[in-house]
């Protein structure tokens, strides 16, 4: 261009190809509460007017206007659409020895042989028996590392053969150790869960629930001093003592004659 017009043209309009690009949008063509410029990615410079060529990724289609702030220190693509994937490429040589159809069946017969299935450690396991609120029946689980509630020996058979674990059924025993003296007939009605997959929360709730059912209460105060945890009982109740004199819930004072002590 120099040597033909004998003028040295500018470069300052140059700008990098796919970098973000804002297009301004006119005031008339928007309200107050729309943004003032569009975002996408700088692909030219206009035909016949000064001017860019912006494509804008949202209404899928390129403009041109010479009211665009182009950012060259940004990539519109990665920044639009995250960071580009790169796909590697596996080069394989086929052996030259490997000519005749019978090696070719026995290598295909190796590789399409079962696996034998990995061993399976019932220590990372844990059972637990469940009492029933409305019968004095124990529901036994099991709980694999992935959570899963197992409620009998055919379930488990089921998740070994999904995962491809070894199945041993000597290793599982549904059959409650413990008996369940908290059964009391209510009127309400109890929903059991028939679920055979359940969440992190319903799992840690079994969980609690198996240790209440298995602690054991003092249900008066010569019991809380006999129990090992006498010094815990004696907090506590110090503690809702203590709570009542501070909120004067009651008043202490003697009892009369005639009187009954209750508690």
């Amino acid at each position: 261009m120099e040597i033909w017009s004998g003028h040295k043209p500018s470069i300052r309009h140059c700008r990098t190809f796919g970098s973000l690009a804002y297009v301004y949008v006119p005031i008339v063509n928007r309200n107050k509460l729309q943004p003032k410029a569009k975002i996408g990615i700088l692909v030219g410079y206009a035909v016949n007017r000064r001017g860019y060529r912006v494509w804008l990724p949202k209404e899928r289609k390129v403009v041109e206007s010479i009211h665009v702030k182009i950012d060259e220190t940004k990539n519109g693509v990665k920044t639009l659409f995250g960071k580009v994937k790169h796909y590697d490429y596996a080069i394989y040589q086929l052996d030259q020895n490997l000519n005749n159809d019978s090696d070719c069946r026995a290598q295909d017969e190796n590789s399409s042989s079962p696996k034998k299935p990995s061993s399976l450690d019932i220590s990372t396991w844990i059972r637990l028996e469940k009492p029933r609120k409305k019968s004095k029946r124990i529901d036994v689980y099991y709980y694999p590392p992935s959570k899963e509630r197992l409620r009998s020996i055919n379930d488990v058979k089921i998740y070994c053969e999904r995962n491809k674990l070894e199945f041993d059924p000597n290793q599982f025993n549904f059959k409650p150790t413990t008996t369940n003296t908290h059964f009391e007939e209510k009127t309400e009605c109890y929903n059991e869960t028939s679920s055979d997959s359940v969440d992190e929360a319903s799992f840690v709730n079994d969980i609690f629930e198996h240790e209440i059912y298995m602690t054991e209460i003092p249900k008066t105060f010569k019991e809380t001093q006999i129990s090992p945890n006498n010094e815990k009982w004696d907090e506590a109740m110090s503690e809702e003592i203590k709570l009542m004199q501070n909120r004067k819930v009651w008043d202490l004072v003697e009892p009369k004659s005639n009187m009954k002590v209750l508690g």
